[in-house]
């Protein structure tokens, strides 16, 4: 009766039964509603309110997206004993993104001067050391399921902010937050249990949505800052080349909703940006800023994937700031 592998499958199965018919992304979003209507009709006095200048402001949005995902990992997310731990990389790519996270954060804290530890006081030196082992012991806490998980997830957080302190160059926000939510989604696709996203194999069409919500305009984003359009490919060429891609996507879309399976993500992803590089190559011209107003839709969704308003807030912050237009126009152009 208290069998370990009973007690867990039984568990995932009452959670699996609620995450079917209740993902919780979806309907929080939906309540979350009123409040992103407010933000969007007031974002400018709000902004106003806290003092934040238009200039710079997606930076700024970037940092702290990245701050919260930190936290969320470690407050929300988690790697415990349950099912298919044996045969799991998610340690290891949670540690990535902990890496990569503290980086960021260890990089644009440079010019902070951290006290030396000589001419500190014996009593403030007892607090630092207890304030820095409560620290390190919740983000060891993330990951519990074998001796040694602990031990990677706190090295990876300490080794990305000593690294990140070290580098002599500013890190470019927006291609670092770009891989950092790409790679975020992927983990929770991945196993989605751990993170109270879903459960693997039950997974259902509003899920799946969610994630492909913020890959797809990611990887938009991504190809529309680093190809330029030059015109290129004779039309009847381009034509039969569009429909190819686009079939292909299709195809490949429809195969990852059978399967769920990361790597048909990352391909669907993959043969997008293929058909995103061809439309961008053919085109005379791109429209301006639609890469920026992808990237906050990205953050958007993400902060609607992971119930984070706080993200998807900023992320309405950033749109009301730039040009507004036609955006289903624009996007077609890359459809």
């Amino acid at each position: 009766m208290f069998d370990e592998s009973l007690v867990v499958q039984s568990a995932i199965s009452a959670f699996n039964n609620a995450a079917l018919a209740l993902p919780a992304f979806f309907w929080l979003g939906i309540l979350m509603l009123p409040m992103f209507y407010v933000v969007y009709k007031y974002g400018n006095q709000l902004m106003d309110m806290v003092g934040w200048e238009r200039f710079g402001l997606q930076s700024r949005i970037i940092k702290w997206t990245i701050i919260m995902s930190l936290i969320w990992l470690v407050l929300f997310g988690g790697n415990y004993v349950v099912l298919r731990d044996g045969a799991s990389l998610l340690p290891f790519v949670t540690a990535v993104i902990a890496f990569m996270g503290m980086l960021f954060v260890g990089n644009i804290t440079r010019g902070i001067k951290l006290p030396k530890w000589h001419d500190l006081s014996r009593n403030r030196k007892w607090r630092v050391v207890l304030f820095a082992m409560l620290i390190l012991a919740i983000i060891g806490l993330t990951d519990t399921h074998t001796w040694w998980g602990p031990i990677l997830q706190i090295a990876a957080f300490v080794g990305g902010a000593v690294v990140g302190r070290r580098m002599k160059k500013n890190i470019n926000v927006v291609p670092f937050v770009s891989g950092f939510v790409f790679l975020f989604t992927v983990m929770i696709l991945m196993q989605p249990e751990f993170f109270r996203f879903g459960q693997l194999g039950s997974l259902t069409l509003l899920h799946l949505a969610g994630i492909a919500f913020v890959g797809l305009p990611i990887i938009g984003c991504v190809m529309l800052r680093n190809f330029k359009s030059q015109a290129k490919i004779y039309h009847s060429a381009f034509v039969k080349l569009k429909w190819l891609m686009r079939c292909l996507v299709l195809l490949s879309g429809c195969l990852f909703v059978m399967t769920e399976s990361v790597p048909v993500f990352i391909g669907t992803c993959g043969l997008a940006a293929a058909l995103f590089w061809l439309k961008i190559i053919h085109a005379k011209s791109m429209p301006q800023h639609l890469a920026d107003k992808l990237l906050m839709l990205a953050l958007f969704s993400f902060g609607v994937l992971t119930i984070m308003p706080v993200v998807s807030c900023l992320a309405i912050f950033g749109w009301l700031n730039l040009p507004r237009g036609n955006f289903i126009d624009e996007v077609h152009t890359l459809l």
